[in-house]
């Protein structure tokens, strides 16, 4: 368990629909074209910050800062790191 103040960085990889063209994937999987469908970046947090809730930390509310991203993979993911903030 972590604990005192949080930094969470998380990466959600979303599948790259299968009617894509070519070129139009190859664009995704570089990351210039990135998803801006649901669900929104707030949502991803709070449904991943609320499941690590007594599991990877006390409280979400040890979290101090975030970064949340969206892009395109092969494989459809959530990968999150956990950082305790040090003064």
């Amino acid at each position: 368990m972590l604990i005192g103040a949080i930094k969470v960085d998380i990466v959600a990889y979303f599948s790259i629909p299968k009617s894509t063209s070519k070129k139009q994937r190859q664009l995704m999987l570089d990351g210039i074209v990135r998803p801006t469908k649901k669900p929104d970046f707030d949502n991803i947090g709070k449904i991943i910050c609320d499941a690590l809730n007594k599991v990877a930390y006390d409280d979400d509310s040890q979290i101090v800062e975030a970064n949340i991203y969206k892009i395109y993979a092969d494989v459809p993911r959530v990968e999150v790191t956990l950082t305790e903030v040090i003064k």
